[in-house]
């Protein structure tokens, strides 16, 4: 069974880093160390495993991902 999307806030820091809250991190077992790649629309931030994409997703995808997140959710423009 999937569980629900996890919705929260963060910032980003005078250096540019992000903090991923735990709950995501622990569902997604990320720990220390985990490489993701970024993925950015006009008006979202997508971040995912390396080794998800090299193993099951390509480009293409992701960025479908991030346009289908950014409307389900309402991001950016509005």
């Amino acid at each position: 069974m999937t569980e629900g999307p996890i919705i929260d806030v963060t910032k980003v820091s005078d250096k540019g880093q992000v903090v991923i809250p735990k709950e995501v991190r622990d569902r997604l077992q990320m720990g220390p160390g985990t490489k993701l790649i970024v993925v950015a629309t006009d008006d979202a931030v997508v971040l995912q495993r390396i080794e998800t994409v090299a193993g099951k997703m390509r480009m293409r995808d992701i960025m479908e991902i991030a346009r289908n997140i950014s409307e389900k959710f309402k991001l950016g423009k509005g």
